[in-house]
Parts: C-alpha cells; sequence; structure tokens
C-alpha cells in the first residue's frame, strides 16, 4: 500500500485502576510494533482553546453497536491503509509494564508527573477496550511503514480528556534518568462535529555522554465522541530535536484517521 495522499497540517473504572506512564503514551503504537512484526514487510520506525465544534453535540446518545464495531475496519482507513485489529493478549505485556509503574515518582515537575500516572485509553487495552493498527508504506519503492495506533473504549476517562493538565505540564526531568528531558506541547485537534477533543505532543530528548542529542516524539490525539473515548497515536525518532521527527505524510495521515474514526462513532446506528 502506497503512502496515502493526505492533507497536511501545518508544522466504569476498574475494581484496581491501571494507571499508564506519560512514557508509554504511545502504547498502543509501540505494543503493535512488535506485535505486527512477523507479518509485515517493513519494520522501521520512521491556537491553544480547548478544542470542540461550537455546532457539537457531545451529550448524544451511545450507538447501539458494541466498540469493536465501531472502530475502524479494513477498507475504511483514508488513504487505503491497511487496518488489523490487534488481540488483546499481543498488548498484555505492554500494559502489565506500564501497571508496574504506576505506584512511583516518573518526573521531577509536579504538573508532568500528575500526567505521568493518568488513566488512559491504554489502560484499557487488555480489558474493555478494542485497539486497532493502521498502516502505510512511505512509498511504492520505499516499504518502510508508518503505523498508527487507535484505541478505543466506550466511558468517559475524564483526566484524560481534560486539556488543562496536559497544558499545565510544560517540561521535566525524569526521575530515574536524568538525561531524559520531557517537553509536552498542547495544540487543537481537527474540528469534527459531534465531538471534542485536542492533540498532546511528547518530547523526550535525551542526551548523550558526547552531549549529542536524539528526540522521541509521540503523537496522540485525545477524542470524545456518543460516550466513547478514544487515542489515536503516532511515535517517531530523529537526531535533532530542533527537526520535527514526524514527516509531514506521517502527520497528515494521523490527523485523517482521526478525523475517520471520529466521524464514524459520530453516524453510527
Amino acid at each position: 500500500m502506497s503512502n496515502p495522499e493526505l492533507k497536511e497540517r501545518d508544522a466504569p473504572p476498574h475494581p484496581h485502576p491501571r494507571r499508564a506512564a506519560i512514557a508509554g503514551l504511545a502504547l498502543v503504537t509501540a505494543a503493535t510494533l512488535a506485535a505486527c512484526s512477523s507479518d509485515s514487510e517493513g519494520n522501521e520506525d520512521a491556537g491553544n482553546e480547548t478544542q470542540s465544534s461550537e455546532s457539537a453535540d457531545t451529550s448524544q446518545d451511545a450507538p447501539q453497536a458494541p466498540i469493536e464495531e465501531l472502530a475502524l475496519a479494513e477498507g475504511e482507513a483514508p488513504g487505503g491503509g491497511v487496518v488489523q485489529v490487534i488481540e488483546r493478549p499481543m498488548l498484555q505485556e505492554s500494559v502489565d509494564k506500564l501497571v508496574a509503574d504506576q505506584g512511583r515518582q516518573l518526573m521531577e515537575n509536579p504538573a508532568c508527573d500528575k500526567v505521568s500516572r493518568l488513566e488512559t485509553v491504554s489502560n484499557h487495552a487488555t480489558t474493555d477496550g478494542v485497539t486497532v493498527l493502521v498502516r502505510y508504506k512511505q512509498s511504492e519503492v520505499d516499504e518502510t511503514e508508518h503505523r498508527f495506533g487507535v484505541g478505543m473504549v466506550d466511558t468517559r476517562l475524564d483526566e484524560f480528556l481534560d486539556r488543562s493538565l496536559y497544558e499545565a505540564c510544560k517540561t521535566s526531568k525524569s526521575v530515574t534518568n536524568p538525561a531524559v528531558e520531557l517537553v509536552m506541547n498542547v495544540q487543537d485537534a481537527p474540528v469534527v462535529a459531534g465531538t471534542e477533543g485536542f492533540r498532546v505532543i511528547s518530547d523526550f530528548i535525551t542526551t548523550q555522554p558526547d552531549g549529542t542529542q536524539q528526540i522521541s516524539r509521540a503523537v496522540a490525539l485525545h477524542g470524545f465522541a456518543r460516550g466513547n473515548t478514544v487515542s489515536v497515536e503516532y511515535a517517531a525518532r530523529g537526531n535533532d530535536p530542533a527537526t520535527d521527527p514526524v514527516l509531514p505524510t506521517a502527520a497528515g495521515a494521523l490527523d485523517a484517521i482521526y478525523v475517520a474514526q471520529m466521524e464514524k462513532i459520530v453516524n453510527a446506528e
């Protein structure tokens, strides 16, 4: 499948709630990279107002269809992306690792540490949630894949959807590894009538002993519609923190996938 021709964007709780670390913000993407490596042809990674449409009605009745039928299915990804449902056991190890970290401080800055342990859609990946992977080859001649994770749960995760919590976190050093610094940025999500949402960009900048720096960027679009909380995620790495490691085509695909997923929920019976 060739790279999609998509518009580029500008440069109920469990008995024992699981709380995921910000380091696992791209849990869906990271875990499914490993889960799907055996059947894929390319395995390389490649305004500030609260977002909601003025005409949005996010209090609509929940769809009658089960959550498994609300997630994007094969043939529904924009640009002809390949869609794969990820079975819950494949995500268990990644979720368990996040759960193991939930009780300890992760970030020096209190605001960043708070968001680092909020309950996210990824917490539900092995229980009552659904997870799909959307894949695109970079081009007809380059089979390296862009991979996007879509996670959903049929309840509202209030803190996950609280934009102000993420806006309070600007930057922080890691408690366990002072060579790693988190820089967080919050932006608007694409407008989809009947939904609310926003974008969280989490940059983990690692300074090597020789002074060189690497960046790991996780981008997550947080969305809510008709009783369903959604996370659409992508991760990329680079060697220059001043350069966006997310290619424009990947950024465009991320937004298009989010729009397609949210519209499917809004229009579901």
